[in-house]
This record gives structure tokens, sequence and C-alpha cells, in this order.
């Protein structure tokens, strides 16, 4: 469970953290569900109910809409097979208000029994739920699996003979497609639908168990066909000996990919479920007993003989047949080492129940129908609630700059504010009379309970002058330009990236991973490795993170009143993120000390580490725990979103990437250096424009703190100066600024890089454009931010052709500290040919 948060602050109750997909979460759920049935020990009972009920859906089917980019048939079957042990083993029922474990595998099976469709290959499930996910012309027999299992148990818990005719059928179509060979009893892994004839030949253990766990509740349930079903149990046991290796061929091993070391993330975890059900079946099938006990044996001792890794010497490994750690960790190895254990004490547990044996589950046969062959996408309506930190906030302030003028007052939790998009205001606000204008009111109440009051985002005058005087030595050129370190971070994304040729991924997800790895690389010396393996710490530290920038910005818009109202779960959330930062800056003042003084022992490591020039002004350590706080916000959440920006402008335009594409192949180099980016026009035209579209930090404000003029505003037609009274809140928006028609051109809410081609520019740009703000509190990371976006760019159209848009909502935006895509930038790559 170490690699388990969702009962953590700030983590999502039956998601696993990336790299998992949705439906290992619910694997675990079950895996929970065994720990209970097989030891009684309740430690994680709160922890799987939480899941199982938190994930269901709006429609309590397991459909939960942020899910449909990835959602399979056998995704939610997973899930439906979990809720399922819970019915026959009578884990706790869910409180009241809530849908049985009975009635959510109804609403699983009748979704899926919807879709079943004839005009392909004769009948089956598809892999994919959603057409426009990659493998929605693949019928897979993990998807038929998990509905035959489901079905068949079904029948046997209620009675209902309904449920047993779909499991005929689809035991009935297997054998039709060759899918299942009842020569071999071997279970191939599927077919596309334009060839129904060509068999993908893989073999998986989690098919021959599922199938096999579903016979033995279609033998239990069936007099008149018994003899029939214990034929096709005997069979499944003798094709599922495939997957037993080693000397005595009783080992369980997953023979497609673990010889030639080619397991994916998905079929570390197989083995798992082939234990669980092989176990489950001799429940039903007593006489199977005696054959699977010796298997399971053999393969329990192989596989705990594994579990000597990682930092805790309890970790297991994915190959039982070495007899020792393979030097892989993951959920998938702890949790197939765990349920074979457990399924050697089989014998003497109980046995399941069913509706009149002591079943206490609450089933609804309809359940689902609300939801029953949903194919389409339905993107969610954008509530009242959502309207006020989503674009809509964004759209509020343009559509009142059009009616009201381009500076004008307006009334904000009781309180006359200023809102002006006027250039030469702006200017005079961050630049001229920057003295006159301190940051102060929601701008500074939505950093101040993360960062302190001495931070260079919450400081003003001669503090402000303080920490920027300490942090500016670390962002020249020669750390700008030295990509070495964000190289590591580029190649780990490229690799995170799904392999195969379209499929849909959320771009913004990876690239929001990828910059907190390479930020806390930069900083401290220490990536949380997001990408690659994150330690439990690095993971919170991470929700820690999340959640107080969430809190905070919410807790700014109450006003100032309600901003002091206790708030422990930010509290904590504050003192964890804080005291990880905490953690490595004390182990680099101690590597510090140890190399008398210099730094190189951290140097051999590493050409440069942020934490280390600070250190070398000795400051205080909480004020240079604010000030790495202070980078890694403005470092991780504005460059990944403006990336993501990026993204999402190419995906909806192809011309734009190919003539990026003939620029980058251009240079003829894999790795550009600094000079060679800054030297690409069109790269840099690329990015200036999606920032323009989509400036990170969308609105800001100040307060004048005195008495002042601003030179726009004022009299009939607004062109005089106007007076502002000393506190009076100023808030303008760069998201409105930036698409000014005097200046962008007739188009501005177009993406055309080459507007900024000077022959195409309307007139030389100054404080019309503010990405990064201005004047002296400018973004000391804009060149670092800069070079960043243009290297990852390079780096990924050596890699592919293009990218297409997924997705045709409307163009959404949330607003928090920075803005960002609230539904994230579905996306999909097309690899060189």
């Amino acid at each position: 469970m170490s690699f388990y948060s969702g009962h953590h602050l700030g983590g999502t109750p039956g998601l696993l953290p990336k790299p998992y997909y949705w439906w290992e979460a619910g694997a675990l759920m079950g895996s929970l569900i065994d720990y209970w049935y097989y030891t009684g020990d309740t430690r994680w009972n709160d922890v799987a109910q939480e899941g199982l009920l938190f994930q269901v859906g709006p429609n309590n089917d397991y459909m939960p809409p942020n899910q449909t980019m990835t959602e399979g048939n056998d995704d939610q079957g997973f899930w439906g097979m979990a809720v399922m042990s819970a019915a026959e083993n009578n884990f706790p029922d869910p409180p009241h208000g809530k849908p049985g474990w009975l009635a959510l595998a109804q609403a699983v099976f009748n979704t899926q029994a919807a879709r079943w469709e004839k005009q392909d290959c004769g009948g089956g499930l598809r892999w994919q739920i959603f057409p426009w996910n990659n493998g929605y012309n693949y019928k897979n027999s993990i998807s038929q699996a998990c509905f035959f299992n489901i079905a068949a148990r079904l029948a046997r818990y209620t009675g209902n003979q309904s449920y047993a005719a779909w499991a005929e059928r689809t035991w009935d179509w297997m054998v039709a497609t060759h899918l299942l060979d009842l020569k071999t009893y071997y279970i191939y892994d599927g077919m596309h639908v334009e060839n129904c004839s060509n068999i993908t030949p893989y073999q998986w253990t989690y098919n021959a168990g599922a199938f096999l766990m579903g016979a033995a509740a279609m033998y239990n349930i069936s007099d008149a066909h018994a003899a029939t079903w214990r034929e096709r149990i005997d069979g499944l046991l003798n094709g599922s000996l495939i997957f037993f290796t080693g000397d005595d061929k009783n080992i369980m091993t997953e023979v497609a990919c673990e010889p030639v070391n080619l397991c994916d993330l998905d079929q570390q975890s197989f083995k798992a479920y082939l234990a669980r059900w092989m176990a489950a079946t001799t429940k039903w099938a007593p006489w199977t007993y005696d054959r699977v006990k010796p298997l399971l044996a053999a393969s329990a001792v192989a596989a705990t003989s594994t579990c000597t890794g990682g930092d805790n010497g309890r970790m297991c490994g994915l190959k039982w047949n070495t007899r020792k750690w393979d030097g892989t960790t993951g959920v998938g190895q702890q949790m197939a080492a765990m349920e074979a254990v457990l399924a050697n004490t089989i014998r003497h547990s109980r046995s399941p129940v069913t509706d009149w044996d002591g079943g206490t589950s609450v089933g609804d046969p309809g359940a689902g129908g609300a939801d029953v062959g949903r194919k389409n996408r339905v993107f969610p309506t954008v509530s009242a609630a959502e309207k006020a930190g989503a674009h809509t906030l964004l759209d509020l302030y343009s559509s009142r700059f059009a009616s009201c003028g381009t500076t004008h007052y307006t009334i904000a939790l009781g309180r006359w504010l200023l809102m002006t998009n006027e250039a030469e205001n702006i200017k005079t606000i961050l630049g001229t009379n920057m003295d006159d204008w301190p940051i102060d009111g929601p701008r500074l109440l939505s950093t101040l309970p993360v960062l302190g009051p001495d931070s260079i985002f919450t400081s003003n005058g001669e503090a402000w002058h303080r920490a920027r005087a300490m942090l500016k030595p670390s962002f020249v050129r020669d750390q700008v330009a030295d990509l070495q370190c964000f190289d590591r971070h580029i190649k780990n994304l490229l690799a995170a990236v799904p392999a195969a040729d379209g499929v849909t991924f959320d771009i913004q997800a990876l690239l929001f991973d990828m910059a907190m790895d390479s930020s806390t690389d930069f900083l401290l010396g220490h990536s949380t490795s997001l990408l690659t393996q994150a330690s439990p710490e690095a993971q919170q530290f991470v929700r820690d993170f999340e959640y107080a920038g969430r809190e905070s910005a919410k807790k700014a818009r109450l006003g100032p009143l309600l901003y002091h109202l206790p708030h422990r779960k930010l509290r904590d959330a504050v003192r964890g993120l804080r005291e990880y930062v905490r953690f490595y800056l004390k182990r680099a003042i101690a590597e510090k000390e140890e190399a008398g003084g210099s730094n190189k022992a951290r140097d051999r490591r590493r050409n440069y580490v942020f934490l280390d020039e600070l250190l070398k002004q000795s400051p205080p350590e909480d004020y240079t725990v604010d000030q790495i706080l202070s980078v890694l916000i403005a470092g991780r959440d504005t460059t990944a979103t403006a990336m993501a920006a990026v993204f999402y402008f190419l995906a909806r335009d192809p011309a734009a990437v190919e003539k990026l594409r003939e620029e980058i192949s251009g240079v003829g180099v894999e790795n550009p250096t600094w000079e060679q980016l800054k030297h690409m026009k069109y790269l840099n035209n690329v990015i200036k424009e999606a920032l323009r579209l989509f400036s990170p930090v969308a609105t800001n404000s100040r307060t004048s703190n005195k008495e002042t003029i601003l030179p726009r505003g004022g009299g009939k037609d607004g062109s005089q100066p106007i007076l502002i009274p000393k506190g009076t809140p100023v808030r303008w928006s760069s998201h409105e600024l930036h698409r000014n028609k005097d200046v962008f051109g007739p188009d501005p809410d177009e993406f055309r890089p080459e507007r900024w081609d000077s022959d195409l520019r309307v007139r030389p740009l100054s404080w019309e454009y503010i990405p990064f703000s201005g004047g002296p509190r400018i973004c000391l990371g804009q060149q670092f931010a800069l070079t960043q976006i243009a290297y990852t760019l390079f780096r990924f159209f050596k890699t592919f052709r293009a990218i297409e848009a997924r997705g045709s909502g409307p163009f959404l935006l949330r607003t928090n500290l920075t803005i960002s895509f609230p539904y994230g930038c579905l996306s999909t790559f097309r690899n060189l040919a």
C-alpha cells in the first residue's frame, strides 16, 4: 500500500499515482477485499470501501467522466469483478444512501450487455468503449472474460438465468471466433474487426483465470449442463499449465513477456488474478483443489523468495523463477505475490454466499440503465460554481471591458475595484511608479499561506529587493543555457508518451509531471521522479503542493475577512511541503560541511544546483525555504501550462506543425544548444503566439499605497489621467490585453505564429504583451522557461511527425494561481514513418 495514496491528504480515493492506469486501482481494491477475506484483518476495509464508492461515476456503473479517454470494457470490468467479490464475501456493506455492491456489479453488467454487437465478428465486446480511443476496432479476450466472469457470478448469486444465458453466449462466441481453442483450451489475445480471422496469438494469465472462475460459477448452478462445464473447467486448467514453468513446471510465469523482459506495467500484475481465480475456483469446483494447490504452493514459495528488494528489503520482483529479486518493483509485483500466498489458505476460508444463503448486499437489476450503451463523450456543462474559476471568469472581464470601457470601476466582495487593460496604466503600475503599487489583496493572500511574508512573491520594498538580489544570480545565462539537467527529464517525458501510434492521452498531465521533476532537480538537486518512479515522500509532496495551491487560491477569493478562517488541512499540507524542502536543504548543508565549505560533493553529481548557489549567501533556513518554494511555484506551474498551451494550439494547426518540423530538421542536430534554439525564428514565434493566447498568469493585481495617478481612464472617452485614492485595488487581464485588435490585427483570437514576423506586426510591442509580467518584478525565470519550452518542442518533433487534437469540447480555462485546461489537453501523437 506504499504505492497507493488515495487515502492521504490531497489524494483521490480509488486512484493509483501515475503511471498506473485506472483499471489497476480497481484490481487493487479487489486485492484488499481478498486480504480481508483470507486474513480477517480489517485495517484496509475503509480504504477499499472509499475507493470502490468514490469511482462509481454519476450513474453508479464505474464510468466516471474523467476516465473516458482511456476506459475500456476490461477496465470497467475489473471494477465490476471487485464489487462482485465484495457481494459474494459479505464485505461490509456501503453506508445508507450508497449503492450496494451487488447493484454496482449489475450496473456494470447492464452497460456492457448493451454494447454487445453482432455487426463485426458476429458479436462480442470491443476493447474500448468510446470510438475515439485507440483500440476501438479491437475485440479482445479480456473484455469478454470480464463480462463472462461477472455474468456467471451474477447468475450464481441471484439465481437469474438471464445472466447465465449471457455467459453461455459469451463462451460460444469465444469458441466460434477461435479466441478460445477447444483443442488446447488456450485463450488468445484478440482480433481486429477489419479481419476477424486474424488472431493475435499472445496468451495472458488473467484471461485463463477469469474464464476459469466464470466456468466454475456456471458449473455450480448448472444441473443439466454440469458435466459440460466440468469438462470445460478441466480443459481450462489444462490450458493454464502453459503459464507454469521451471524444473517442475509449477511456477507461475507470464510467458508472453517475462522471458523476453517485455512485460509492461499492466502485465506485471496479471499473475495476481490467475492466482486469485484459481483459488476461488476450488470453492465452486472442489475436485480442482488437488490440481490447483500444488501449483499455488510452489508459486507462493517462489514469489516470496523474490521479496527482498527495495529500501525496506520487502519489495517483490516479477520473475519468480529466478528465486531472487530481479530489481523491479511495483503495485503489480506486490499484488501478485500477495495473492499467490493468500490463495494457499483457500481451503480454510468460508465459501462465497448467494442471495439466499447469507448474502446481504442490496441489488438493483435495472442499475446502470441511464448509461447503457453510451459511446459518446459527454463534455461536462459548466456549472455556476465552475464559472467562478474557469474560462468564463476571463470572459466576464472581456465583456465588462467591452461594455464599460478599458478602465472602469466594479464591485468585488463589497469593495470597489478598478479594472484596466490599458498598456500605459500597466506600465505605470509595474514599471514607472512601481513603489506606489505594492502586492496586496487577493494577489498576496493567494500565496501568503504557502510562501510566508518574506518570499519574493509576498514581500514589498526593501524585503523584496533583498529576496530578488538573493535569487537573481541563479538565473544567469550559464545556468539558463545548461540543458544537461533538463535533457534527462525530456527523455523521461518522451518515454512516457504512449508508444502505439495514435493513442489518446493527456499531454498536460505529463507536462506537469515533467516540470515538477525538472524543477525539483534544478532547485534541490533531487528530482521527484514522477515520470519514472516517485518515492512515497515525493508523491506526498506533490499532493501537498497542489492541494496548498488550490486551497490558498480559494481562501483568497473569500476576501480578507473569511480568509482568516482556520483551515487545518491546508495548514498540514503547507507543513508537509515545507518539511520536504527542508530535508534537502539540511542535506545540502551537511554535504557542504563535509566538503569543507565547498560544493565539491554535489558538484560530482551535477554541474549546477540552485540550492547550492543560495547557500553561498548563508541565509536563514525558513527564508531559504520561502524562496525555493517561490521559484518552484513559478517554475513548475507556469512552465507546464505554457507548454500545454503550445501543444494545444499546434494540435489544431497541422500547417504550423509542418513548418515547425521543417525548421527543426534544418538545424541538423538531435540535441540543440541554447544558441541554436534562440535563433530558430518560427519556433520562437510559435511560443510567443501560444503565450499570447494563453498567458499562464492570466490576471494580476496591485493596490495603491498612496493617492496617485494613472495615465488612462479619465475624461469622457477614457483618454485622460485618472486619480486613484490610496488603498485602491487595481486588476488587469493579460488575457484581454493580448487580444487587442489595434495591436494584434483583426484576428486576435486566432493562433497565427506568422503575426510575429516584423512585416506583419501592426506596430512594435512594449507593454501590450506581458506573459511574464514586466518592470522590475518581471519573472526572473523567463528565459529559463522559454528555453525549456523551446527544447521540449524541438525534441518532441524530432520524435513525432504530427500531433492531433482529441475531444471537441469548448475552450475552457481553469483559473487558480495559474490557468490550466480543466479537462486536460487530450492529444495523440504520430510517430515518424
